[in-house]
């Protein structure tokens, strides 16, 4: 965000602080960088958080008394919910808090791997529940346009709701073929594309996802024992040599991934 706000957004004033050296240094050329939370957010127009969503709540309680009257708040978490909890519970003025979450990224994480142009084109989903100010809505929107993404609206159930399909849900099935066959003696120096392809959200920081996976907790199961039930079935055909069978369900499979590279 950083990076694109210095690329897109000229005249805007950016501060950083990062719990992490490494981060503080890789931003330094881009935002005055902070030694506390606090002194970050002091003066702010608009405060992001971006960080673990169990460290959000620590962050919110840490940056509440230093916020200035007319601030606005959101962050970039993984799930909503809790988030908007938090605020409720812990910020002086919660109705100065929107939920934000850019769906972009990569499995590579930390300030060093930003890319200005992460976000173009990327849904960016804002969330706001029925303690948030009228006006942030629209505030959150020209954010998030203004660093090239294209906004979607929805509540915070209705955010975790569908991240948990389409993108919880992935990141589960790729840990799930990676730690089955991290358990053989898989010839790796065969792969090509295709392992690499399913598996390459596997690589994401298991200290992130350790909480997102348990706030979404309530979503992610169902759906998991529908991934159980939808292996059964494949299994199930191949070993009945069902060849119609199996046919329908890699036909089914290709038309759905089809569907997801039309415009």
């Amino acid at each position: 965000m950083l990076r694109a706000a210095r690329a897109r957004l000229p005249g805007v004033e950016l501060s950083a602080w990062s719990r992490s050296v490494g981060s503080r240094d890789a931003v330094k050329d881009i935002a005055v960088v902070h030694a506390s939370p606090e002194a970050a957010v002091a003066g702010a127009d608009c405060v992001v958080l971006a960080g673990p969503v169990d460290a959000l709540p620590s962050l919110l309680q840490a940056i509440n008394s230093a916020l200035p009257a007319q601030v606005w708040v959101t962050d970039v978490g993984s799930t909503k919910r809790g988030v908007h909890a938090a605020a409720k519970r812990l910020l002086s003025r919660p109705g100065r808090f929107i939920g934000g979450h850019p769906m972009a990224g990569s499995e590579r994480g930390g300030a060093a791997e930003g890319r200005a142009d992460l976000l173009v084109g990327r849904p960016c989903i804002v969330t706001a529940d029925d303690s948030t100010d009228p006006e942030l809505p629209a505030k959150a929107e020209a954010l998030w346009s203004g660093l090239g993404g294209k906004v979607v609206h929805l509540s915070p159930a209705e955010h975790d709701d569908a991240v948990a399909a389409i993108s919880h849900l992935p990141h589960a099935t790729a840990c799930i073929l990676a730690h089955l066959l991290s358990k053989g003696t898989p010839r790796l120096d065969l792969a090509a594309g295709g392992l690499r392809d399913t598996t390459r959200v596997a690589a994401g920081d298991p200290a992130l996802w350790i909480p997102i996976l348990l706030e979404n907790a309530d979503h992610l199961v169902p759906l998991l024992a529908g991934l159980e039930q939808a292996s059964s079935e494949l299994r199930a055909a191949l070993a009945n040599r069902d060849a119609d069978a199996i046919g329908r369900y890699l036909t089914q499979a290709r038309s759905f991934r089809q569907g997801l590279d039309r415009p």
